[in-house]
């Protein structure tokens, strides 16, 4: 069936449609009536609706807005539902009916068909997002809260008058809207469906919408579309088959499930001719295996291919087992404390077990800080023209509680003593500055300066005090914010520029310059800021929101344990040796000299034959891992080195190196850093891009995977065809926030 919605924009006030409105029966029962007068409050009730305007209806809920939430904050299912029945009213709006008797006929009771739909979306996840995402379809009047305040409610103005199509138009909807990935109700296709009144503040109206019409009143055509996960998107299809058909051969897994045997057939004819050998080299495992027979199915896959792609070649792979070495599949494994020096695993360990510091949370911390201290000073070169400075920006990911402001106090506590010492030795300073400048000018010291305050933590700051401070400390400064979510809202507090931009820039270590109309450009060539502190699994939305397609979320690196358990109070107390040890360490890494030109290392030849195996097979990887892998791995060649170099220095703040070069166990233990970062990054954007593009359903995941970054409306919709969707359908989807309009007739995919 072919479904559309018109181009006919509503006339007419929706909102002053008649609904009819019924009293609740048992609230107007008294407790002590008799079975007689019980009986005239249900005939009055059920016979006598009073008819209100929709918008008054909808209105309706502020009246009972106290029941409602009383009815919201009940988590026992028997006693919502009473209150659902006995205090609050409801109307049918579908249609106004002039009694609500099931003794009597439909077309008895009929009074008026209002060419409205009521659609229910229960148990969202995230009821507002999902309001967001579906007010952008044309066809929806209203979406508000359910009275339950879990789900949603739309109304749709529908293109016909006649009740008998009711179902018909619902069945039309609830198919258009799984495309989008919603389900509705089923029970909605019924008219006289009676609405239970509710309340939402943030109710979205639209007065302009679109009505849903149909074309053909006919059934559906069968359509049939893949499920399951889908794969991520790769960059070359054909190597990419190649490398997992050579895994079914090394693996020779019988393909003997005729149905499985069948979805891989047809998923490998979607690609083309080309793909028939791929076909005979799976098939052959199978002890049914007959050539002709093979190529006869094949022949009649490539002539409808329509229900199936090559995704559900590669979900079926993953299915049996079948992928290959260089596809990345990273587990959720701990942090490799193994690779730090001995004197900062005793660190780690001691911390974990008197103080209940996550090994996850203070490991990381400390090679943060001892990267932070370095700063400038020394930096590592890949080969010719290629140096990297030991910046991180790291997020440690956890829920409140679970002591990582107790970890990254530690961790950061010998730079804050030296910011302490460094703010007495300013006060003193300013102290005899203003003295001086109190003289009259003849007996003032031509000399005097007014002093810096050397800073290295910055938690509250301007763009211009930033550089301003980077000024006075050239080594470098340390960003922190406990909660990093306050670091991402303080962006473009104090300028109209893009902060974004600017932290973008700054990750390569590269100068910036700060303009203003009031003053004088602040500039610095060699910066060196990392940025550090902790954000909650749950707000990694917020903080990854309208920061990916700009790269800023490449930069980042996350420690992201499993579930961390809240700690216990332990009596043991840190021996005073452990933060003694940790304060020795960072000291000896500040000593490093830098008076403006670095220390260079190189990697010892062992060294860079391990980093350079590794860069290759990372880029095989991000070759065949997808697009949102690649955007995930395509800093860790940078980090790679970074990380090396973190752990020389922390090697050299602990006695165990010259710092003459970076050792092939600092590569080693960089590589592993760099798996388990990139574990807890897929695990990280599983949070922040889950509204996007990861939550699609499979078909919509499919069409999405399939189109390139940028294309034009006329290919998108052949693509789309292709899964089955129609051009309508496409269209429509267009309009949604996954796609840019660039211009006319060509889109951007915003997400990965």
């Amino acid at each position: 069936m072919e479904r559309r919605v018109s181009c006919e924009v509503c006339n007419s006030s929706i909102g002053g449609t008649l609904v009819s409105v019924f009293p609740n029966i048992i609230m107007k029962v008294p407790a002590n009536a008799s079975m007689q007068e019980k009986s005239t409050i249900y005939e009055s009730a059920v016979n006598s609706p009073r008819e209100m305007s929709l918008l008054e209806f909808l209105k309706l809920g502020e009246k009972y807005r106290e029941v409602i939430d009383r009815l919201r904050s009940c988590e026992d299912k028997e006693i919502r539902n009473k209150i659902k029945r006995t205090e609050l009213p409801c109307a049918t709006i579908s249609a106004s009916f002039t009694s609500r008797a099931s003794s009597k006929a439909v077309e008895e009771k009929l009074k008026r068909y209002n060419s409205l739909m009521v659609l229910d979306f229960d148990n969202l996840e995230d009821p507002a997002a999902a309001k967001e995402e579906l007010s952008q379809l044309p066809f929806f009047w209203y979406i508000g809260l359910s009275v339950g305040g879990k789900g949603l409610f739309g109304i749709v103005p529908l293109g016909t008058d006649d009740f008998k199509e009711h179902k018909v138009y619902f069945n039309a909807l609830r198919k258009e809207l799984e495309v989008f990935g919603y389900e509705v109700d089923k029970a909605c296709c019924d008219a006289t469906r009676l609405r239970v009144v509710s309340y939402d503040p943030d109710a979205f109206f639209n007065e302009n919408c679109e009505v849903f019409c149909i074309d053909e009143l006919e059934e559906d055509d069968g359509e049939v579309y893949s499920s399951g996960p889908v794969p991520e998107r790769a960059q070359d299809r054909s190597s990419r088959i190649e490398l997992y058909v050579q895994e079914w051969e090394k693996r020779r897994v019988p393909l003997d499930d005729y149905q499985d045997w069948m979805t891989v057939g047809m998923a490998l004819a979607s690609a083309g001719e080309e793909c028939r050998e791929f076909f005979h080299r799976i098939s052959v495992f199978s002890s049914k295996y007959d050539r002709e027979d093979t190529d006869r199915k094949f022949d009649g896959f490539l002539q409808n291919t329509r229900s199936i792609r090559i995704g559900s070649f590669f979900y079926k792979c993953h299915e049996y087992g079948v992928i290959p070495d260089c596809v990345p599949h990273y587990e959720s494994v701990g942090f490799p404390v193994e690779v730090l020096p001995g004197k900062v695993q005793r660190i780690v360990y001691e911390t974990h077990k008197c103080q209940n510091f996550p090994i996850d949370y203070i490991a990381p911390s400390l090679l943060f800080v001892a990267c932070a201290a370095c700063g400038n000073s020394t930096v590592i070169q890949i080969i010719n023209g290629w140096c990297e400075k030991p910046i991180l920006y790291m997020a440690i990911v956890g829920d409140r509680g679970t002591n990582k402001t107790s970890c990254f106090e530690f961790a950061l506590g010998p730079i804050m003593g030296k910011d302490d010492e460094e703010y007495d030795k300013y006060v003193d300073a300013k102290a005899l500055y203003d003295m001086e400048m109190c003289k009259p000018l003849k007996e003032r010291n031509a000399l005097i300066q007014e002093p810096d305050f050397c800073q290295t933590i910055l938690s509250d700051f301007t763009p211009e005090v930033l550089v301003r401070q980077h000024k006075a400390n050239p080594r470098g400064l340390i960003v922190y914010f406990d909660e990093l979510i306050g670091f991402i809202y303080s962006f473009n507090k104090y300028r109209s520029g893009s902060d974004e931009q600017m932290w973008t820039q700054l990750f390569a270590g590269s100068g910036v310059t700060v303009n203003r109309v009031s003053s004088d450009p602040v500039k610095i060539d060699n910066t060196c800021i990392s940025i550090f502190g902790g954000v909650q699994p749950g707000i990694l939305k917020s903080f990854a929101k309208g920061k990916v397609q700009n790269g800023f979320m490449d930069r980042w690196i996350f420690a992201f344990p499993d579930k961390v358990p809240y700690p216990k109070l332990k009596e043991n107390e840190i021996d005073d040796s452990v933060k003694e040890s940790w304060n020795r360490i960072i000291e000896r890494i500040l000593s490093i000299p830098y008076d403006g030109k670095p220390n260079v290392l190189r990697f010892s030849p062992e060294a860079k034959v391990a980093y350079s195996d590794w860069f290759n097979s990372l880029s095989d990887q991000k070759n065949c891992g997808g697009d949102a892998f690649a955007g995930l791995a395509t800093k860790m060649d940078r980090y790679c080195g970074r990380l090396a170099l973190g752990l020389e220095i922390l090697a050299y703040g602990c006695g165990e190196s010259e710092l003459t070069e970076v050792s092939l166990r600092s590569v080693k233990g960089a590589i592993a850093l760099c798996y388990y970062f990139i574990g807890c990054g897929l695990k990280a954007q599983r949070e922040y891009l889950s509204s996007p593009a990861s939550d699609l359903p499979a078909i919509q995941r499919l069409i999405y995977d399939e189109l390139p970054p940028s294309f034009e409306t006329k290919q998108g919709v052949e693509i789309a065809a292709g899964y089955g969707m129609p051009e309508r359908s496409f269209k429509r989807w267009l309009a949604t926030s996954y796609f840019k309009k660039v211009s006319y007739g060509f889109y951007e995919k915003r997400f990965r």
